[in-house]
């Protein structure tokens, strides 16, 4: 539970303390004068020292009885708060993550509720990780470590010439670079599928993230004499920084990749309403349907002649970022005329 939290636990505790004991003031009080009144108009005992006792004596009874009332109360909510966690933590140490307790913002324990099904949900998210990634990523792993293996077996096992060793070691070299950047992505792609909540969440300008990716990119674009055209304007937006940042060169990098030389790349923000829009189009070979009803699947790599090195990760992660951004990313494409990607996100 963070400080904020606990302090504000805190002063939720002590205004209740105050308001329950000046209650409990009030009404002893109250119990006192209407028993005074009772002993005054129907009892008439006289005596005043027998009838101050007497009224003493009936409003401490009456006090007890409230107070044994007002524990049984607050022992049953106690115990039952304590079996509801109990219960919740057990489950998760048997390997149900999937255990949540409900509560309202008033309750006591909303604080502890809220961090459980944090921490549930987190846990969650571990235990999909590991599954996903081995049950349904493993497979995309052979190819790489089959080919490393093999061309490694050759060069221990024959005499080779120079030049032929240097060209299965240049194999090995790029099926490792594969193999790293095949495990790095779909780490990210299995973590932001089963992710729910964005976390180090920043306000930033969007337009100069878009421009500093651009300029990071400047090399690739400039190398194939492409057309840059970009409208960027001040737009602040409320996200997570470094995801947002992988978006755009996912999407940037795509559009450089597949716009052949002297081709035209464009990029355009602006604000609609309580909508961010970016949209990122190329005059690059474009796609057919039914490249674009598989775009965002992972491994997916569209016709063959497409790059070879490619992965088919990049538009699903892209994908996940948007959808966890609450957002909606659309593509419209035509074979040899271009594609334009386009990027809505709520303010």
């Amino acid at each position: 539970m963070a400080n904020n939290d606990i302090k504000k636990a805190m002063r939720l505790f002590m205004l209740r303390f105050i308001v329950i004991g000046g209650t409990v003031v009030v009404l002893l009080n109250l119990i006192y004068i209407i028993i005074s009144w009772l002993f005054s108009r129907f009892f008439h005992v006289k005596d005043s020292m027998l009838r101050s006792e007497y009224e003493y004596l009936a409003t401490l009874l009456i006090a007890i009885l409230i107070l044994i009332l007002v524990f049984i109360r607050l022992y049953r909510r106690k115990k039952s708060e304590i079996i509801t966690l109990s219960e919740s933590i057990q489950k998760v140490a048997h390997g149900d993550f999937s255990s949540k307790i409900e509560y309202k913002k008033n309750d006591p324990m909303a604080h502890i509720y809220h961090d459980f099904n944090q921490m549930s949900a987190e846990l969650s998210s571990v235990q999909f990780l590991r599954k996903d990634f081995i049950n349904n990523y493993s497979h995309e792993f052979k190819t790489p470590i089959a080919s490393i293996n093999g061309f490694a077996s050759l060069l221990l096992d024959k005499e080779l010439p120079m030049e032929e060793q240097k060209k299965y070691l240049k194999i090995i070299e790029e099926e490792s670079d594969r193999l790293s950047r095949l495990t790095s992505r779909t780490i990210l792609l299995t973590k932001l599928s089963s992710q729910e909540i964005i976390s180090d969440v920043e306000d930033f300008d969007l337009g100069e993230q878009l421009r500093q990716c651009s300029i990071l990119l400047s090399h690739e674009w400039m190398k194939k004499n492409l057309l840059y055209n970009g409208e960027l304007p001040k737009v602040i937006y409320s996200g997570n920084k470094e995801l947002m940042q992988h978006l755009w060169m996912n999407l940037l990098g795509n559009a450089i990749k597949y716009t052949p030389e002297g081709g035209e790349i464009s990029v355009l923000l602006k604000e609609e309403g309580n909508k961010i829009i970016v949209i990122i189009s190329d005059t690059g070979e474009g796609m057919d349907e039914v490249t674009l009803s598989h775009l965002f699947i992972p491994y997916f790599q569209g016709e063959s002649n497409r790059s070879d090195t490619g992965l088919g990760l990049g538009l699903s992660i892209a994908y996940q970022i948007v959808q966890l951004c609450e957002g909606k990313i659309s593509v419209s494409s035509k074979l040899h005329e271009g594609s334009e990607f386009t990027v809505e996100l709520p303010k």
